[in-house]
């Protein structure tokens, strides 16, 4: 989703318990699910081991994956954390009012390994521009390299942080290890996306209202790049 600025940094966890149970995973784990790699060029060089997902990339209704039950209580603090972030604004307790909870739509850890990179993009999909992506770093090294618009940082370890997905943005992982991190999606039923209001400010957010938008064929000018 678009803000103002590149990334935001919401808070540091304790990874403790996520790093030993992403160590312990098998290699034909982390091989058994391609669909994301297959499916995107630029994520050639990952792999994913999918929690909370569908490959059609719904916006709600999100399916939970065998997998989850390794890593969902060790996930709590971040789940908790990333909640909180949004619902305890003065937006979101009125989306809450109006629509109910938020929910995370989609949750992956994505292996990026060493020496590669996921190269730059814009995401452009109904779900993942009207939701909040929020990554987790597991396993890092200093030398990856995450750049959105203008910005280029090193996330450390335990360090949530969300990234502005509809600007460009890549990874360069430079370093002898792989790369792991948790990425959430999260979503406040209701908000709409910063065109929207210009757009369609009297129609909820759908994926035939926003179709423009969100493939960029109008081009979005809400928050200039840093």
């Amino acid at each position: 989703m678009n803000f103002p600025g590149n990334f935001f940094h919401i808070g540091d966890i304790d990874i403790a318990e996520l790093k030993s149970l992403v160590r312990n995973l098998t290699e034909a784990q982390w091989t058994s699910f391609s669909t994301r790699q297959r499916r995107y060029e630029v994520h050639q060089h990952t792999h994913t081991i999918g929690l909370v997902y569908d490959p059609d990339f719904r916006h709600s209704h999100p399916t939970r994956l065998p997998m989850l039950a390794i890593f969902e209580v060790a996930m709590r603090p971040a789940l908790w954390m990333a909640a909180d972030h949004f619902e305890e604004t003065e937006t979101g307790q009125r989306l809450i009012r109006e629509n109910g909870s938020g929910y995370f739509i989609r949750a992956s850890l994505v292996r990026l390994k060493a020496g590669c990179s996921i190269a730059e993009h814009q995401d452009m999909n109904f779900s993942l521009t009207h939701s909040h992506r929020i990554h987790l770093p597991i396993v890092t090294n200093d030398q990856v390299l995450f750049t959105v618009g203008k910005e280029t940082i090193n996330i450390r370890e335990g360090q949530l942080t969300e990234i502005n997905n509809r600007r460009m943005h890549s990874v360069h992982n430079n370093g002898p290890d792989d790369r792991v991190h948790l990425i959430l999606d999260y979503v406040m039923p209701g908000e709409q996306c910063c065109c929207g209001a210009k757009h369609h400010p009297q129609t909820r957010c759908s994926p035939q209202a926003c179709m423009e938008t969100v493939l960029l064929r109008v081009p979005c000018t809400c928050h200039p790049e840093d």
